[in-house]
């Protein structure tokens, strides 16, 4: 009798349920967009519930410091979201982690991703779902975009200007600076200045190398880029899984997160947009842009 009470909360809180749901029950043999009956309620199923219901709603409270950021006055008009807005961010969180489950897989490396039968699986999936939901999938990887090339895999132009803009002309010695200096609107975007952190300032290449880099990295689904997210930022979430010595910098162990994954990871860049697009296309529509969709200006 407290199952069906939990689930309501749960939806409540986490919802909605059935995306979520067509996470946590995915299996690789199965078309994602066939839909499923759902599973009977257990508490077994409510604690995964539970698990990605939490990735969701910490990336709704990430997307305030991702979408109003930059200028004096995007921070004025950071807010928080509205239970609705939040709804739709966890709604397309679990829907891009649906896509990656499926589709960002060793089993669609980069000889195989334009073949047509994968072209057609892909946008089988995305025509479920209406041209503004779309556009709200495309805003959520805007944020996954932001968190990687500010925190997770930063450019070396991104680093400098960084640090010129924080310290001047003062050598590049250390990203975790011990200087008390005061903080400025942008520096949410630093990366906190702990103890247990000793990494140098040190990029992932240029404009046209950090580019590749970033669209290998957005086919992480929003569980494994968090994680990420959360070693770089906390120090905490990969240490127990990676060697000691490699957790002395962050860039080494990103790089041997990634490299656990396989070699059809790298220079393999995500579907999920040309996917979009391609579907939106196909009904007319106009190109989604996706950046700020998942807001009610």
């Amino acid at each position: 009798q407290r199952l069906p009470i939990l689930f309501d909360a749960a939806e409540r809180q986490y919802g909605p349920l059935s995306s979520a749901i067509a996470v946590v029950t995915h299996y690789p043999s199965q078309l994602p967009h066939i839909t499923r009956p759902s599973p009977p309620q257990s508490l077994s199923l409510l604690k995964q519930l539970l698990h990605v219901g939490q990735v969701a709603n910490t990336w709704a409270d990430l997307y305030p410091f991702t979408y109003w950021r930059g200028t004096e006055q995007d921070c004025a008009s950071r807010r928080l979201l509205s239970e609705y807005e939040r709804y739709r961010v966890r709604r397309a969180c679990y829907r891009v982690w649906l896509y990656g489950l499926a589709f960002h897989t060793p089993n669609f490396g980069r000889y195989t991703r334009l073949q047509p039968p994968v072209v057609r699986s892909r946008a089988a999936l995305l025509r479920a779902w209406i041209t503004r939901e779309l556009g709200e999938i495309l805003d959520f990887q805007s944020m996954m975009r932001v968190v990687l090339e500010l925190f997770v895999c930063p450019s070396d132009g991104t680093m400098i200007h960084r640090h010129k803009e924080r310290y001047g002309e003062t050598p590049l010695i250390s990203l975790f600076h011990p200087s008390g200096a005061k903080l400025r609107c942008y520096d949410h975007y630093t990366y906190p200045r702990t103890a247990q952190h000793t990494d140098m300032w040190e990029g992932w290449g240029g404009d046209v190398e950090h580019y590749y880099v970033v669209e290998d990295m957005l086919k992480l689904h929003p569980g494994q880029l968090l994680e990420l997210y959360e070693f770089v930022v906390n120090g905490k979430g990969l240490l127990p899984l990676l060697d000691g010595a490699i957790t002395q910098n962050s860039k080494a162990a990103v790089k041997a997160f990634v490299a656990g994954l396989g070699e059809w990871f790298e220079n393999n860049g995500e579907t999920l947009g040309e996917t979009i697009n391609l579907v939106v296309s196909e009904r007319g529509d106009e190109e989604v842009g996706g950046c700020g969709d998942l807001v009610l200006e």
